[in-house]
């Protein structure tokens, strides 16, 4: 132990006192005089090659203000200098993105919108932070125009919502207009009645299509006919053949339970209607003739349920029409004195739910004496569609001639007729006797027929009805001599035209002129243009017939 502690205590040799001072100068040297020696330890001196003799300098250097790490014992302060600046020198700011374009694009001094020439263009100030030592104003204004398009101005909530519901409907109402534009046309009711034309003219089986009113669909068959809407208002379809003799029946059966009425009408009387052409059987247990309702056999209406009509000529304008249900006989409805071509009907009533109804071709319930209708088809008992909407039109138009009119020949000129070659001096009222007689009139005669004697042996005869006219022409009444207006003696003629203009009362309905026959068309067709309504069957084969009629 004495002798570690004297080897403490040898005082240090002199030599490396000095080295220790040194050393502790360099390191207290203040920081000028540091960056002093950095700075001309990097100034740049021509490369010279070392030598193992300049080994002791460089150690001298490094304890007078060497700062490198002395690698492999050598100063490498001159290499670490060069190294920094070739590094400094390739060091670059960060620029933003939006500033870049503006860095690699050169651009003026001048703030964009001044020309470099415009006066006073020295006196402009630059607004921009001039980076990298440029200005970057052009740059900087591209950039704000840009962002200030894309900026959108602010819209309330509620704006927001109405143009929303405004651009929905402006969709919708192009959608439709597109399915308008693209959906097939309809053929019109004229194209239908050239196209249908055969059908009507030679009778066929089944509903028509072309005499329904209201939201009523048949099959392709016409057997079916369906209500596909309930409305407030009537609804019904027609069917085919029509006939003008002979005993017929047809069947109608129920396919749901429904609210209708089954009957027979006229080609003029409506689908949706029953007139005074019209005889009908509702589900109620009532008969409707002439829009009135009475009290009349069973209620109907349930599914299943088979409707029969029944239609007798008794005579060429009597017809009795009657009923039966379930193969039960309701009995006879209504008489019809003077009947025109009928055909059947079906009419959905205003209440109740929508019919779905089938035409049956053979009958579940036949009755002894009556032939299915389906065989009217090609027989003499068919009544072309043309001549039932005439014979109609005509029956139409002498109901509503008064007994005024008729005394003072105010008639259609088809409801005229002479009487010529007459045997001795008789009497009118005898021959008007006659004429009843055969006609089978019934009295008072008055409100029915008119005679005038025109000249000797001749006499006109005005008649209610066109048929009467014909019965007298062709002879089945009786054998008068007869002829119509148009083979007339001319002095016949003129007491006519005489009498009608010494009246200078109103005309009949129906004795309508050239004039009046051509205005009819257009207004009918201006009606139904207003109403966006299709003409009705009736009225297109009417304007035929007339048409028909002026050329012959």
């Amino acid at each position: 132990l004495n002798r570690h502690l004297a080897c403490f205590a040898m005082p240090m040799p002199t030599s490396s006192r000095g080295k220790l001072a040194e050393k502790r100068q360099v390191i207290l040297k203040p920081p000028e005089a540091t960056q002093v020696q950095i700075q001309d330890a990097s100034s740049p001196s021509p490369p010279r090659k070392r030598r193992e003799e300049d080994a002791d300098d460089d150690a001298m250097v490094a304890f007078s203000g060497c700062v490198c790490l002395r690698r492999h014992g050598l100063c490498s302060c001159r290499d670490d200098a060069q190294w920094l600046r070739a590094k400094r020198g390739q060091m670059t700011k960060y620029t933003p993105p939006h500033a870049r374009r503006a860095v690699l694009q050169p651009a003026s001094a001048l703030p964009s919108g001044v020309p470099s020439g415009a006066a006073g263009s020295e006196n402009v100030v630059c607004r921009c932070l001039r980076r990298h030592g440029r200005c970057t104003c052009q740059a900087d204004d591209r950039w704000l125009q840009r962002k200030r398009k894309s900026v959108e101005p602010y819209v309330p909530p509620h704006l927001k919502e109405r143009q929303r519901e405004l651009e929905t409907k402006r969709q919708e109402i192009a959608q439709r207009a597109e399915e308008v534009a693209t959906k097939d046309l309809a053929p019109n009711m004229r194209t239908l009645a050239r196209r249908w034309e055969p059908q009507l003219e030679k009778g066929t089986f089944g509903f028509n299509p072309l005499q329904a009113e209201g939201k009523i669909l048949c099959d392709d068959l016409g057997l079916e006919a369906e209500c596909t809407e309930q409305a407030f208002t009537s609804q019904g379809v027609k069917a085919l053949p029509v006939v003008q003799s002979g005993n017929y029946h047809f069947e109608v059966e129920l396919l749901r339970s429904c609210q209708l009425t089954v009957g027979w009408s006229s080609a003029m009387s409506h689908a949706s209607s029953w007139d005074s052409q019209a005889v009908g059987y509702a589900s109620t247990a009532q008969v409707v003739h002439n829009n009135e309702a009475l009290e009349y056999g069973l209620p109907c209406g349930r599914k299943g349920d088979v409707i029969g009509a029944l239609l007798e000529w008794k005579a060429p304008s009597v017809a009795c029409v009657s009923f039966m249900l379930n193969g039960h006989d309701l009995g006879e409805a209504y008489e019809l004195n003077e009947a025109v071509p009928m055909q059947p009907q079906v009419m959905q009533a205003p209440t109740g739910l929508p019919l779905c109804v089938r035409l049956r071709k053979v009958l579940a319930f036949p009755k002894v004496g009556f032939r299915p209708l389906v065989e009217a088809v090609g027989s003499e008992d068919l009544c072309p569609f043309s001549r039932a909407v005439a014979q109609a039109t005509t029956e139409r138009a002498s109901a509503l001639i008064t007994e005024e009119q008729l005394q003072s020949f105010m008639v259609p000129d088809a409801h005229v007729v002479e009487l010529y070659d007459l045997e001795g001096a008789s009497s009118l009222t005898r021959l008007e006797q006659r004429i009843a007689s055969a006609l089978e009139l019934q009295r008072p005669w008055a409100g029915q027929l008119a005679l005038r004697e025109t000249e000797e042996s001749c006499v006109l005869v005005a008649l209610r009805r066109a048929s009467h006219a014909e019965r007298l022409i062709e002879g089945d009444a009786g054998r008068l001599p007869a002829r119509g207006l148009n083979q007339a003696t001319a002095t016949s003629r003129q007491r006519l035209h005489d009498w009608r203009a010494e009246s200078g009362g109103p005309q009949a309905p129906g004795n309508l002129g050239r004039l009046g026959r051509d205005r009819l068309g257009p207004a009918r067709r201006l009606i139904h243009g207003s109403l966006q309504t299709a003409m009705p069957l009736a009225h297109l084969v009417e304007e035929k017939n007339a048409k028909r009629l002026k050329s012959g």
